[in-house]
């Protein structure tokens, strides 16, 4: 069954090739591999240029600071100068940013270009996911959708690939970033595709959303203090673990790799099941592994396919925390939540790489595993208890289930607000 929904995906990929979006998915591309190969080249040169730990993880911050602040930015600025001149400022601001790290390399400065590169990043995902919006229809905009985070994730595992191109501790992966986020401009600039107004909701308060689904909204929030502390300082850890440059770039890849490819699979079966339950499934997984990588020392071989498999826990988290909260808010409620969504994933995003450096710092590589055992450990305390206090919704009122980016955007949300909205309707 999920093969055929590949097989699928695929036929709708090629029939919307054909009618000219490819621009679009080419320049988000571009966007993706340029962004992953910088993540991990900035974390990865941090630490050789003797920066510390916690001011790795301070400096890796602030790309989500960047991407929270984007969210509460972009969509006015959009709105004011247009879709495809904001999307080429961004675009031009981000690759400029990689640049100024290498003629400034200094924790402050570092900061500050990473803070410019997640909110041009998260801006450049309003512009796009809006606009996909805008030409997509209710009986392909799901599918649509689906191809743009196959895009994204394969844009991020394969980023990871280019790392070993060149030597780290020189300027040409620095060089090969900005490249890749400059000529991300070129199809959307000559795009012959019109590009469309971004409207977004007036967002439903906190309060009201964890009153609503207190398991989901847990879960969105603190799987951020994982899946970004990864992205942070996740090659610190494997530096610390002993890796070359190519094991740490195979080690990034299939941690990736793993998350987005596992999103489908899990997401069938919580669409089969209580949400909650798979919820709880990954956060034993991550549990289970953290304790044997901790126990018993593996050849890299296994080590790698482990972390793979605590990326394939781990990243879906937040998509089915996303999941289990439309699944009980009321449809009028769907669209005007994702901004608040967005808002509890960034805000704790943020802390992620700071907070997980932190461990790393007092335990050494030690220090990953257990970070990741207790943001797990939380969440499955508060999804276990929550279990007992709320009833499963009947199977027929769940929304569908949607893969989605570990770097969410209001415009994203709300579409896959809309479709939730379909789908209950139709069952």
């Amino acid at each position: 069954m999920i093969f055929l929904s590949f097989i699928r995906t695929l036929i709708v990929m090629l029939t919307i090739v054909m009618r000219s979006i490819w621009p679009l998915f080419l320049g988000i591309l571009f966007i993706s591999l340029g962004n992953g190969l910088q993540g991990t080249l900035s974390s990865w040169r941090a630490d050789y240029e003797g920066f510390s730990v916690l001011t790795t993880g301070l400096v890796m911050s602030g790309y989500f600071l960047g991407a929270f602040a984007s969210s509460l930015i972009s969509p006015g600025q959009i709105k004011k100068t247009g879709q495809i001149r904001t999307y080429a400022a961004f675009a031009s601001i981000a690759s400029t940013a990689i640049l100024i790290q290498l003629l400034f390399i200094e924790p402050p400065v570092w900061f500050v270009a990473r803070f410019l590169s997640g909110f041009c990043v998260a801006g450049i995902m309003i512009i796009v996911e809006g606009w996909l919006n805008s030409i997509s229809s209710n009986e392909n905009r799901g599918q649509l959708f689906s191809i743009h985070m196959v895009v994204v994730w394969g844009g991020l595992a394969m980023g990871q690939g280019l790392f070993v191109v060149d030597s780290p501790a020189g300027v040409n992966l620095f060089l090969l970033a900005s490249i890749l986020l400059s000529i991300s401009l070129i199809p959307i600039l000559l795009t012959e595709i019109k590009a469309p107004e971004t409207e977004l909701q007036e967002p439903l308060g906190f309060k009201a959303l964890w009153k609503a689904s207190p398991s989901g909204v847990a879960t969105i929030g603190i799987s951020g203090l994982a899946s970004a502390g990864f992205f942070g300082v996740g090659t610190i850890y494997a530096i610390k673990s002993g890796l070359s440059i190519s094991e740490t770039a195979l080690f990034m890849s299939l941690f990736i790799g793993f998350g987005a490819l596992s999103q489908w699979p899990l997401g069938w079966l919580s669409d089969k099941i209580d949400r909650r339950k798979v919820i709880l499934l990954c956060c034993f997984i991550v549990l289970g592994i953290c304790t044997l990588l901790a126990v018993f020392d593996f050849s890299k071989t296994t080590f790698l396919v482990l972390n793979g498999l605590i990326g394939a826990s781990t990243l879906p988290l937040y998509s089915l925390g996303v999941a289990q909260t439309n699944d009980r808010l009321k449809s009028s409620q769907m669209v005007s939540a994702s901004g608040t969504i967005v808002f509890v994933y960034s805000f704790f995003a943020a802390l992620g790489p700071f907070t997980m450096s932190y461990f790393l710092n007092l335990f050494d590589s030690l220090g990953f595993l257990l970070y990741l055992s207790l943001v797990h450990l939380v969440i499955a305390v508060t999804v276990f208890v929550m279990m007992f206090i709320n009833k499963d919704v009947d199977e027929s009122d769940q929304s569908d289930f949607q893969v989605m980016a570990q770097r969410p955007s209001m415009v994203a949300m709300e579409v896959i607000a809309e479709e939730a909205i379909e789908s209950q309707s139709d069952s």
